[in-house]
């Protein structure tokens, strides 16, 4: 495996963290990330969709990447100041 181990120690090492038996290590996650190909700040997202939603964002170009942040924080803002000041 791609991670440093063996399919076999990985598979139940990875059973281990899933279950919170074991914790992974800062590095090692980094490790599975990678064999993963999918960024390390996947592993801690909260919920399935934030999940999806960082690694759908980490495949996009950096341009495109830039223009969906200002996007959703513009969209925000606005949101933001219908719920301050509704006209």
């Amino acid at each position: 495996m791609a991670a440093g181990v063996g399919p076999d120690v990985a598979r139940t090492r990875i059973n281990r963290y899933e279950k919170g038996v074991n914790e992974c290590d800062l590095r090692t996650a980094q490790r599975l990330a990678e064999a993963l190909e999918m960024p390390l700040a996947a592993f801690f997202a909260n919920d399935d969709d934030l999940q999806d939603l960082i690694i759908l964002y980490s495949k996009l170009p950096t341009f495109e990447q830039q223009l969906l942040l200002s996007y959703f924080k513009k969209f925000l803002h606005r949101r933001n100041k219908k719920e301050v000041d509704p006209k």
